[in-house]
């Protein structure tokens, strides 16, 4: 969701690196039906392997 919300912001305004907080952690717990707490973990996971060069 990370990568998706990065790569629909237009290439001349697209910063070099995606922002974690372009989704909430509501949209997150939605998406993958867990609470809250559960959703800001996964967005940090997933935050950390994008800096480690996870592309999708």
């Amino acid at each position: 969701m990370i990568l998706a919300a990065h790569a629909a912001v237009p290439a001349g305004q697209r910063p070099a690196q995606p922002d974690m907080y372009a989704v909430t952690l509501e949209q997150v717990g939605d998406a993958l039906g867990v609470a809250r707490t559960a959703a800001s973990e996964r967005c940090q996971a997933a935050y950390d392997l994008i800096l480690n060069g996870y592309t999708g």
